[in-house]
């Protein structure tokens, strides 16, 4: 027998038990494709079957031939194929992160991967491929950023804030600085007067104002509007270069 004819021999019995397969729903995928499932952390929809998302292939054919409408023979086009099985609402909310509009296997593995949440590589690594190092490394870096908790506050899909945080940005920086309240700070002054950080003020209408950051327009005022909460060039993270608490006040109050 020659060569030629053994590969067309196997080719054929390669092709019969495909077909085979394919019809009785019983195909293993992954008797050619196991490296997909090698990893520490493997998607569950494998589970259900290669072809519940690849259902545009003709899995009968080698090499597969593409029979729908979408690439690698997806059953949907992202993110709508995820959707079939999570929850939507979590990637719709007021602010998207412009990664989910990427698709979501710009950030995670489809299949399996050596991360939780099958991410592709560690956060913070994994937000450095689009979000620029530099602006977290500056001379006074926020302990969390330094130690790489981009989600101890940013939502990675959607958010109703702007920043995409967790919750208020007031409230999420007095889950770790909840003692600032109760001492003497620069935003008290020497009278009962005060910054409303974060707060909304009823107006005699009754209706609830909040005050605007007057250097960041459309932002509202609070511990950011002071603080950077990445890291800065500065001591105490202060946004302006201001040696003291009276300098930085003076950002806005003019003497």
């Amino acid at each position: 027998m020659s060569f030629g004819s053994l590969i067309t021999g196997i080719t054929l019995l390669l092709f019969s038990i495909l077909s085979s397969a394919a019809e009785s729903g019983e195909i293993d995928c992954l008797k050619c494709h196991a490296k997909l499932k090698k990893e520490k952390v493997v998607h569950a929809a494998l589970d259900m079957g290669c072809l519940s998302c690849h259902s545009g292939l003709d899995a009968g054919v080698v090499p597969h031939k593409k029979t729908g409408a979408f690439p690698k023979g997806l059953s949907a086009d992202q993110p709508d194929l995820c959707y079939g099985c999570h929850d939507k609402g979590l990637f719709t909310k007021k602010n998207v992160h412009a990664a989910v509009g990427m698709g979501c296997t710009g950030c995670h593995n489809a299949h399996s991967a050596k991360n939780a949440k099958l991410l592709s590589s560690e956060v913070p690594d994994l937000c450095f491929s689009c979000h620029d190092q530099s602006m977290f490394s500056k001379k006074t870096v926020h302990p969390p950023v330094a130690g790489g908790m981009c989600l101890s506050c940013h939502n990675p899909h959607s958010s109703e804030d702007l920043a995409l945080l967790i919750k208020k940005p007031y409230d999420l920086c007095l889950d770790c600085h909840g003692e600032v309240p109760k001492k003497p700070h620069a935003v008290s002054g020497f009278s009962s007067r005060r910054h409303p950080l974060g707060e909304a003020k009823v107006t005699k209408k009754g209706e609830e104002k909040i005050m605007k950051d007057p250097s960041r327009p459309g932002k509202p005022f609070y511990c950011g509007s002071c603080h950077d909460p990445h890291s800065t060039d500065v001591n105490r993270l202060f946004r302006f270069n201001a040696r003291s608490g009276m300098g930085l006040c003076g950002h806005c109050h003019k003497m």
